[in-house]
């Protein structure tokens, strides 16, 4: 754990997922605030507050391949970089909206921004970690989807309450720039850093060459080659599995469990904090069974099983904790 991979790298893009969580799942504590909703006229119009979540997700989900192609020729930091400034920009417009439709827009916007966030972990993880570190590494800045959700809902709960919705999202734009001095501390590669030690190239050069035992595909192979669509749906699940429940549970819990907003903050809050847990001991198993799938399908019927019962049956308490920590479901079969 003494390298410059874990002590810099790896908390880097943490601080990016956390980051990006926060500025992504605002949107599901604003749409419980009363002024929000009378604001933009939108009470009781459930189908364009979910949109302010679809839009996001269909601009995140058109977004991902073309920031592939950009990371492989510009490099992950200055494409994590590009994405931040143009996340700061939409929630600080966010704040400017006059209509549902205009913040629906930009929700699409963000989304595209925010696309970058797969791509830019994935070669920062294949460039800087060996293989046999890869499960951990992923499990880390993936970790930050979940804590994220952590510190998102006591701050913007309080935001909120303090500032208003639009003063909350001028200040989450600002604090979106942050990650950007820590991307700045090291190069895209390795080999490109000079303040590496030479033993910690050699393990992550000599971990990344034992490993290379798969021939790369072509675009056509790739669409062609079936592992490829079963991991694109189990990640398809994961995502919709995720971010439904995120957008969801603030409501659900304030206008059908009865939860006072102030409580519900906190609750989710403790709820995801087990959820960041229940991910880095699933990602250690994974490690150290060597199992990754076999660890995911067991989280998978956990969550198919007790999903309705925390929902339902649960006291209202117990239901806003149980449901939060079972977001990071998502996150171990993301993984």
């Amino acid at each position: 754990m003494h390298t410059r991979r874990w002590l810099l790298v790896a908390p880097a893009m943490l601080l990016l997922w956390i980051v990006g969580q926060i500025d992504k799942t605002n949107m599901s504590l604003i749409i419980a605030n009363e002024a929000f909703l009378k604001e933009l006229n939108v009470i009781g119009h459930n189908t364009q507050l979910g949109g302010l979540m679809g839009y996001f997700l269909l601009g995140y989900g058109i977004s991902i391949f073309v920031w592939g192609f950009l990371v492989d020729r510009f490099g992950p930091r200055i494409c994590a970089i590009t994405g931040i400034l143009c996340w700061c920009g939409c929630l600080f417009f966010s704040s400017r909206a006059s209509n549902i439709q205009e913040l629906l827009a930009l929700r699409f916007m963000l989304g595209v921004a925010e696309g970058n966030l797969w791509p830019v972990s994935n070669a920062l993880t294949n460039r800087w970690f060996p293989v046999r570190e890869h499960s951990r590494a992923q499990t880390f800045w993936l970790m930050g989807s979940i804590l994220g959700n952590a510190v998102a809902v006591p701050i913007v709960s309080i935001l909120i309450l303090a500032t208003g919705w639009r003063e909350t999202l001028v200040y989450l734009g600002l604090i979106s720039l942050v990650p950007i001095a820590f991307l700045m501390m090291f190069r895209d590669r390795p080999r490109d850093e000079k303040r590496i030690s030479p033993a910690e190239l050699q393990e992550i050069e000599r971990g990344q060459k034992t490993a290379a035992v798969v021939q790369p595909l072509s675009l056509g192979q790739l669409f062609k080659h079936t592992p490829f669509w079963v991991l694109a749906y189990c990640q398809f699940v994961s995502a919709t599995t995720i971010f439904t429940m995120v957008q969801w549970i603030p409501r659900f819990l304030t206008s059908y469990r009865h939860v006072s907003f102030g409580n519900m903050g906190k609750l989710i809050g403790l709820g995801y904090l087990s959820a960041t847990v229940l991910t880095l001991v699933a990602g250690y198993i994974g490690d150290r069974t060597m199992q990754r799938s076999l660890t995911a399908m067991w989280s998978c019927i956990f969550f198919s099983v007790v999903l309705l019962p925390a929902a339902f049956v649960l006291p209202p308490v117990a239901s806003a904790f149980v449901l939060s920590a079972m977001v990071g479901v998502a996150a171990i079969t993301g993984r």
